[in-house]
Formats: C-alpha cells, sequence, structure tokens
C-alpha cells in the first residue's frame, strides 16, 4: 500500500508539473533530443506540445541515398490552430514547408536548383537535424495544402505529402 501511495503521489506532482509549463503563443517551437519528448516538462517520455492545436505528426527519413519519406498522420484537420510534431528519424537534415496549393503533392514544379517554389508558404519548420524533434503550431484556414521537405532534391526523392483543412 506504501508503494502505491508514493507512486500516487509521484504521478500527481509530474502532472502538475507539466501543467504549470504549458505556453499557449502560436507559431512557438521547442526542438529536443530525440522522438518523444519535448522541452515542457521534460515528462520522462510524454510528449507535452508547447501550443494548443489538432495535433499532427510528421516523421520524416531516409530508407536510401535516394529514396526518402514523409509520413503525416492524419493527413485531415479541423480549420484553426495545427500543431505538428516534426520527427526526423533520417540520417540527414529534413525540414517541413507547408505550402497553400490546389497542386496535388505529387504535382508540385521543381526548378533547376532541384526544389519546388515557396512562393505559397504559410509557414515552416527548419532545417532540423537527424534524431531530433520539433513542435510548431499554426493557425491554417480551410484548403488544399502540400507538406514537403525543400532541401534539393529531398522532394523528388519522397518527401512530400497532401495535407487538408476541413472548415
Amino acid at each position: 500500500m506504501r508503494r502505491l501511495t508514493a507512486a500516487t503521489f509521484c504521478l500527481t506532482i509530474g502532472l502538475a508539473l507539466v501543467g504549470c509549463s504549458s505556453d499557449s503563443k502560436s507559431s512557438t517551437a521547442t526542438t529536443v533530443a530525440g522522438a518523444t519528448t519535448t522541452a515542457a516538462g521534460g515528462g520522462g517520455g510524454i510528449t507535452v506540445p508547447t501550443a494548443s492545436g489538432a495535433p499532427v505528426s510528421v516523421k520524416a527519413g531516409d530508407t536510401s541515398d535516394t529514396v526518402q519519406f514523409l509520413k503525416v498522420d492524419p493527413i485531415t484537420v479541423k480549420t484553426g490552430k495545427v500543431t505538428f510534431t516534426f520527427v526526423n528519424t533520417g540520417n540527414r537534415q529534413h525540414e517541413m514547408i507547408v505550402l497553400k496549393t490546389d497542386e496535388k503533392a505529387d504535382a508540385l514544379v521543381v526548378g533547376s536548383d532541384n526544389k519546388v517554389s515557396e512562393d505559397k508558404s504559410v509557414g515552416e519548420i527548419s532545417e532540423t537535424d537527424a534524431g531530433k524533434t520539433v513542435v510548431k503550431t499554426f493557425d491554417l484556414a480551410p484548403g488544399h495544402y502540400v507538406l514537403v521537405c525543400n532541401i534539393a532534391k529531398h522532394y523528388s526523392q519522397g518527401m512530400k505529402s497532401d495535407f487538408t483543412v476541413t472548415p
């Protein structure tokens, strides 16, 4: 019984500390080592977003030198604040650009610099080192978006995903 009481006390204190460390600003970002813990509270493996919003998980990585991926879950959310947890599981830097466009993810034009245009960007998570996680919140209007890694050649090698925001 004493062990249960001590565990309950520790859990209560831990949750209180995590609850006191929230940040409700839009477009905030936290970079952390590893893929499971954010700096907000250091909850021992618990991911605590730094801003509220519809949660979206984005995993970036490489399966070879010429094949890479961007896995997004879910690919549809409601309008408003969207909190992306971007995890770089790869072996090199990756980023995530949010483009508001009617074009499908695989139909963007690649320029001579081996990148797509960022003219329709509404925000980004900048270059993130391998093994790092960044959490960032954007206020997104309804419409079609494409999420891409726009480091040279990464889009062409598979780092793209359609994303929809509904009313």
